[in-house]
């Protein structure tokens, strides 16, 4: 009886083993799957929205990315479409900002982007725009 359960618990040990390694085999390659991260924009304010985009391999469109700002969730997760996974995000504080693209929690890219404060005067130095007509409207008409 003993020899009989010890072949179950081989053969089962087997089985087990067989499948686990072609799951190994068969999994997503962790950097397969973002490829990249981008924010729209050249100069980033508080308060302003952009568009944040990851670039995903064509076989990883089954799972959603999720964004982060300094580790807080932005949104919902996203489905990618095309390739690509776009959210819109709005910074709220000024500082540097590390924003993650994270898809199913085994392939990720991160950015870090500078957000600064809205400026509160144009950045011409000040000018209202505004024009000195001088005497243009004088004189009479006949």
């Amino acid at each position: 009886m003993q020899i009989h359960q010890a072949r179950r618990t081989g053969f089962g040990l087997t089985a087990f083993t067989a499948i686990a390694a072609a799951a190994v085999l068969t999994a997503p390659q962790a950097s397969a799957l973002v490829q990249s991260i981008a924010v729209s924009g050249t100069t980033h304010y508080v308060g302003t929205p952009y568009t944040v985009t990851a670039d995903v391999t064509a076989t990883s469109f089954l799972f959603k990315v999720t964004f982060t700002d300094n580790g807080t969730q932005i949104g919902e997760p996203v489905a990618v479409r095309d390739g690509k996974a776009t959210i819109s995000w709005t910074p709220t504080t000024p500082g540097a900002h590390e924003i993650k693209a994270v898809q199913e929690l085994i392939s990720s890219k991160t950015v870090t982007v500078q957000v600064s404060e809205k400026p509160t005067t144009p950045p011409d130095g000040g000018s209202t725009g505004s024009a000195d007509l001088g005497g243009l409207l004088t004189g009479s008409a006949s």
